[in-house]
C-alpha cells in the first residue's frame, strides 16, 4: 500500500495471473497503537510509514514515537523501501549476526558500519547522520539535491560536523529537516522515531517515489 498526496494506492508484482481484492479507498486503516493518536503532530507520518510498510511498531500495540531512533532501525526503514533486496556479499560487522531482525539489512547496507568491523545497530542517529544517510539515498536514487539551506539560520547551525554540512543543507533547504524549539538545529541531537517518520514522509512525498 503507498501514500499519495493524501490517497492510498495498491502496488502489485507477480509474475503470474491472479485475482487480488483492492480495499476501497474511502476505507480508512486504523492504526494498531495505542500511543499514537490523530490529535499528536506526527499521526500523519506515523499513518504513512506504517501503511507503506516502512515502518513496525515496537510491539503489536506501540509505536514509541518518542523512542530515539537506532541506525538498526533506520538502515532498515531504507531496505525496506528498497522492496527487501538480497545481499550482494554475507554480514562483515562482528557486532551483527544472522537470524536477528535486522541481519538482512545490514547486510544489504554493509558499507554504511563505524568502522571496518563493527556497525554499532543498537546506538541513536543523529538528526545529521539521518540527513547524511538519506542524502547519500537521494543520490543513489539519482533525486535533484541540488536546493540548499542556510545553517546560520540556526542558532547552533555550526555545531554541525564536517561531513554532515552539504546533507544538512539539502534536507534544510527541501524542509525535510526543520528546527526545534528556540531556533535550534540540533544536529548532534537525536533523532525520535517520529522525527525520522516524519522527514521520510516528506521526502517521499516531494520526490514521488
Amino acid at each position: 500500500c503507498l501514500s499519495r498526496d493524501g490517497e492510498l494506492y495498491v502496488r502489485v508484482r507477480t509474475s503470474q495471473l491472479g485475482t487480488f481484492v483492492v480495499v476501497p479507498g474511502d476505507v480508512k486503516i486504523t492504526l494498531p497503537f495505542i500511543d499514537v493518536t490523530e490529535s499528536n503532530w506526527f499521526y500523519d507520518a506515523v499513518y504513512y510509514v506504517y501503511v507503506n510498510g516502512l515502518f513496525n511498531g515496537t510491539s503489536a500495540t506501540t509505536f514509541e514515537p518518542n523512542a530515539p531512533m537506532s541506525r538498526a532501525m533506520l538502515v532498515t526503514v531504507l531496505w525496506r523501501l528498497e522492496d527487501e533486496p538480497a545481499a550482494v556479499n554475507p554480514i562483515a560487522f562482528q557486532d551483527v549476526s544472522d537470524g536477528l531482525w535486522y541481519s538482512n539489512a545490514v547486510a544489504w547496507a554493509s558499507g554504511a558500519g563505524t568502522s571496518a568491523t563493527t556497525f554499532d545497530p543498537n546506538s541513536p542517529v543523529t538528526r545529521e547522520q539521518i540527513a547524511t544517510i538519506l542524502y547519500r539515498y537521494a543520490k543513489t536514487k539519482g533525486w535533484d539535491i541540488s536546493a540548499s539551506g542556510a545553517l546560520t539560520d540556526f542558532t547552533d547551525g555550526n555545531e554541525a560536523s564536517a561531513f554532515a554540512v552539504r546533507a544538512l543543507e539539502w534536507a534544510y533547504g527541501e524542509q525535510f529537516v526543520v528546527g526545534l524549539d528556540g531556533n535550534r538545529l540540533s544536529p548532534r541531537g537525536n533523532a525520535t522515531r517520529a522525527e525520522v517518520a516524519t522527514i521520510l514522509m516528506r521526502i517521499l512525498e516531494h520526490y514521488g517515489d
